[in-house]
């Protein structure tokens, strides 16, 4: 049961559709963050990853101050209205469409994720300025030709204007098998001329103990697998695209003046020294394959 005491079915969904009983990446995600949406599975698991790599947490707070960054970049210097965040997550404010719509409240954003918990909560938090539109879909994003199908059905987008892809610290859970190169290609291939890529990913350059961690999510059977990858893989995943300065880099050098200062006493706050995960912002190439 959720953290807050609600039950699958008062979040609108039959018992056997939001599964407590195994872990799942977006219920430990809001865990780190000192969220309530998650079910005692996930706090378990999410406790073993911080007891073996304890900057978990650091790098989880850290690649939110990097969304945030990203997407102020995308609206105030690149000029992008319209938002595409796969792997959304349990909702944790300011979200991206708070953020965005700051900039231009004509900004539109879809999220889309696949945990049930987090369509219940999409409603109440996702909730667009009078000048925008947000909307949410349940979608895998492991399956590019669904999400795509779900992004045109919902109607929010005009798809003759540039749209921002939002990986953020989501595409290290499809494994090698499951093509990610490939399946971020198929996005690309189907944005508008003028479109970006803003993505962020886990490595375990910086330390043998981030291996340590991404191995609890095999043992404690989570929903989808961590997978760590390195520079040369992560900057392989942005092929085809044009990275912005400073490229891709570790998260807090990605342009730190477009957000606060982080405050490791602030109850959110985080060493930027434990941040261990890549990210950046790129523009896609017109006829390019990412």
């Amino acid at each position: 049961m959720p953290a807050d005491g609600q039950n699958p079915q008062t979040l609108g969904f039959p018992p056997e559709q939001i599964n407590t009983d195994r872990p799942h990446p977006a219920r430990m995600y809001d865990y780190y963050l000192g969220g309530k949406d998650h079910y005692a599975v996930d706090a378990a698991a999410a406790e073993e990853v911080l007891r073996r790599t304890p900057q978990v947490r650091d790098s989880t707070r850290g690649n939110r101050a990097w969304m945030h960054r990203a997407v102020r970049y995308l609206a105030e210097t690149a000029g992008v209205r319209q938002f595409l965040d796969l792997g959304t997550g349990v909702p944790t404010s300011p979200n991206l469409h708070e953020v965005a719509q700051r900039v231009d409240p004509a900004c539109r954003v879809l999220y889309m994720d696949n945990d049930p918990i987090v369509l219940a909560h999409a409603g109440a938090l996702l909730t667009s300025g009078p000048a925008g539109r947000v909307a949410y879909r349940h979608g895998d994003l492991r399956q590019p030709a669904a999400v795509l199908g779900e992004a045109r059905a919902a109607g929010i987008f005009d798809w003759d204007r540039p749209i921002a892809l939002i990986l953020s610290a989501i595409l290290h859970f499809v494994p090698d098998e499951a093509d990610p190169a490939g399946v971020l290609r198929t996005y690309c291939d189907a944005l508008p001329d003028g479109s970006y890529l803003a993505m962020s990913h886990a490595t375990g350059d910086y330390s043998p103990t981030t291996s340590a961690g991404a191995a609890v999510y095999a043992e404690r059977n989570v929903a989808a697998p961590l997978v760590l990858r390195g520079y040369a893989d992560v900057l392989r995943l942005f092929g085809g695209t044009r990275p912005v300065e400073p490229g891709v880099v570790r998260l807090p050098e990605w342009h730190p003046e477009l957000g606060p200062a982080p405050r490791p006493e602030d109850g959110l706050g985080y060493d930027p020294d434990r941040v261990w995960t890549y990210g950046g912002v790129a523009r896609i190439e017109p006829r390019g394959l990412c």
